[in-house]
């Protein structure tokens, strides 16, 4: 697994991800092998996105603007089903659920909180992308910032294999503070679009504009290129039902301009 994180920190590198939108890129939280746990954090004025990646049998944990279990702060904890928002009570104490008694994808307000748009688990590694509004204007959800700022982080995870939530032992929690960085503004010149994401058996681009020589290459978590296509249309159909499950990263590259993104094989 240690592999795969560093691979990802190498495609990252490119700097050329989401137009408008601010990442902390893929920042590797414990490298104890077997247990790897890496995380990334992308905001925008409208839209935050958590990607979660760690072992497929125990519970994640990640708390947002703390360096510790500072009580009535905002962290959510994959629990085996869904992300559930929670907030801290006292350390050592089972952070409450913001959404008691009602579905975790809302909080006590109406207000949507994340919601998981994919969940995939693929040779014990769990790779999940949940989304929430940048500001849900819940009281215990923490504000994410598209700017260029930073944000502490307090991680933990299962101690041992389950999702118990039991104390979670000193060998497996930390702490980090993190950049939050915008991407390349010219980018945007080059925006693109993949339909159905997830997908199982094919997926379309399709592309803001068409300029010259455009291309496109796809990578998977080991940073192996799986694909690589020159895009004579705006619009274009791939197949990829021999592809593994799991996550991959498609770029576009024309003449001025490089994107990347996210996309999910189920």
């Amino acid at each position: 697994m240690k592999k795969i994180t560093l691979a990802f920190i190498g495609l990252f590198c490119f700097n050329l991800m989401y137009s408008q939108t601010y990442t902390t890129g893929l920042l590797e939280l414990s490298n104890t092998p077997g247990l790897e746990y890496s995380i990334q954090i992308d905001v925008d004025p409208t839209t935050t996105t958590l990607t979660m990646i760690g072992p497929e049998n125990r519970w994640l944990g990640l708390g947002f603007g703390v360096q510790s279990m500072t009580s009535g702060e905002d962290v959510v904890i994959f629990d085996g089903e869904t992300l559930t928002d929670r907030y801290y009570g006292f350390e050592g104490q089972e952070p409450g659920q913001d959404a008691t008694g009602i579905p975790p994808t809302e909080d006590a307000e109406g207000e949507r909180d994340w919601t998981v748009q994919s969940n995939v688990v693929n040779a014990g590694v769990r790779t999940l992308v949940a989304t929430r509004p940048t500001n849900t204007g819940h009281p215990n959800d923490y504000v994410f910032s598209a700017t260029a700022t930073s944000i502490e982080l307090a991680w933990a995870r299962a101690r041992f294999d389950g999702f118990d939530l039991e104390w979670h032992g000193i060998d497996n929690r930390g702490v980090t503070m993190q950049s939050l960085t915008l991407s390349n503004a010219e980018i945007a010149d080059n925006d693109f679009n993949i339909r159905p994401n997830p997908a199982r058996t094919s997926f379309t681009v399709d592309l803001k504009v068409l300029n010259g020589d455009t291309t496109m290459e796809v990578y998977d978590v080991l940073g192996k290129k799986v694909m690589s296509k020159k895009l004579d249309l705006i619009s274009s159909s791939h197949n990829i039902s021999n592809w593994n499950s799991g996550l991959y990263i498609i770029r576009i590259t024309s003449e001025n301009s490089t994107e990347m993104k996210r996309f999910v094989k189920n």
